[in-house]
This record gives structure tokens, C-alpha cells and sequence, in this order.
């Protein structure tokens, strides 16, 4: 693995797999949406689901997204930049997975792409809140959760390095053998010297940012 790879597998994959298996509580052979599924968490989560065997449908907002999304294993693209969100995102869910609907979402972008993917849940479906890029932290109406048995959950990835570090260890153990059995893979999208650290942020702010970008020190061997 370079040390770029290093650098970009970071928190992403432990976060992704954090909300998948611990807080999602994931069964082998699910189908789970994962949004922003071009960037670093979003596209770890779309690796890592497929390495466990998950059908994944790739939530992004532009055909560049799509073709990012795909590579990393996705089976189907939802398009999150499509009219009438709440129910398109559900539409395209049905469609992809035969009416029934996503058992695990996974979504670091909150706003009204969570509000639309809360509807495109199976029964009995799960949700996690990885983050808000969108800006927006949205409200939740408990009553369809209890019509469609529901599950609403978060992921605060810092807390369990201070409280479960033994855990954090197996888990990042498991990511490395995967990473060595050719199933996941830390995507840079491109790695700026440190000296072009305003520049990198600016990639970021202006969300031009697919999978991961790094800053580098120069004194990378590989």
C-alpha cells in the first residue's frame, strides 16, 4: 500500500464499516443505498458493502459521480440531483430492487437527500447518519417509522478510539486483509504537496472532491 493509499484509507473504510456492520447491523446478501457514494466515506461504504456481498445502489448528482460510484462496485446508480427528490430517490430505489426497497442506507449527506432515502426503505429497513455535507440536519417524523418498522440510527466514529480501541484495531485488521485480498481499495483522486494545502481545501470546498485527496511531504518512498 503507498502511502497516499495509507492516507486516504484513514477513518473513511473504519467509518464505513462501522455503519454497516456495527450500527446497521448488516446481513449478508441486503441491498444498501449509500449516498454521496462518490466521496471518501460514501465510495469506502460502496466498496465495503460490495466486498460483503451487499447489492449497492450508489446515490450521486452527476454522471462523473456515477461512473466513480461504479467502478467501486456499484450495481446501480440512484440519481440524487433529480427532480421532486422525495419521490424520485424512491422510484429509482423500487425500480432497482423489485418494489420492496433498501434495507440499510447508509448517509453521510443528510438535507433532503436523507429525507428522501428514509422513504425508500424496505420494512423494516435501517438508517444510519454518518454526516450532514449537505448542510442541513433534518428532522425525523417517528410516526413512519412506526408504520414501516424502522430503524433511525447514528455513528459518531471518534468516540469508539476512546472507548473501544480494541475494537477499532480488529476492525482496521479486517480492512487490511481485505485491502490484501484485492476487495477494497483507497481511491486518490490526487495528491497535492504540502505547500498546496490552500489549494486542496479549495478542491474540497468547492466539492470537486472524488474518493480522497492527500497532501504529501515529499518524502513518500512508494
Amino acid at each position: 500500500m503507498s502511502f497516499s493509499q495509507a492516507a486516504a484509507m484513514g477513518t473513511v473504510y473504519q467509518t464505513a464499516h462501522f455503519a454497516l456492520i456495527e450500527r446497521a447491523q448488516y446481513a449478508p446478501g441486503e441491498t444498501v443505498l449509500v449516498t454521496g457514494a462518490s466521496g471518501g466515506v460514501g465510495l469506502a461504504a460502496v466498496q465495503l458493502a460490495k466486498a460483503l456481498g451487499a447489492t449497492v445502489l450508489a446515490g450521486v448528482s452527476s454522471p462523473e459521480k456515477a461512473e466513480v460510484a461504479r467502478a467501486g462496485g456499484a450495481d446501480h446508480i440512484i440519481d440524487l440531483a433529480a427532480v421532486d427528490l422525495k419521490e424520485s430517490v424512491r422510484a429509482q430505489v423500487r425500480e432497482a430492487t423489485d418494489g420492496r426497497g433498501a434495507d440499510v442506507v447508509l448517509d453521510p449527506v443528510g438535507g433532503e437527500v436523507f429525507e428522501a432515502s428514509l422513504r425508500a426503505l424496505a420494512w423494516q429497513g435501517r438508517i444510519v447518519v454518518i454526516g450532514f455535507t449537505a448542510g442541513n440536519i433534518p428532522a425525523v417524523k417517528t410516526n413512519y417509522l412506526l408504520v414501516k418498522n424502522i430503524s433511525v440510527t447514528g455513528l459518531h466514529l471518534n468516540t469508539y478510539f476512546a472507548r473501544e480501541p480494541a475494537r477499532v484495531q480488529r476492525i482496521q485488521e479486517e480492512l487490511f486483509d481485505l485491502f490484501l485480498e484485492g476487495k477494497i481499495e483507497p481511491r486518490v483522486m490526487k495528491a497535492f504537496p504540502m505547500e498546496r494545502f490552500a489549494e486542496a481545501l479549495k478542491t474540497i470546498q468547492e466539492r470537486r472532491v472524488w474518493g480522497k485527496i492527500v497532501l504529501t511531504t515529499g518524502r513518500d518512498t512508494k
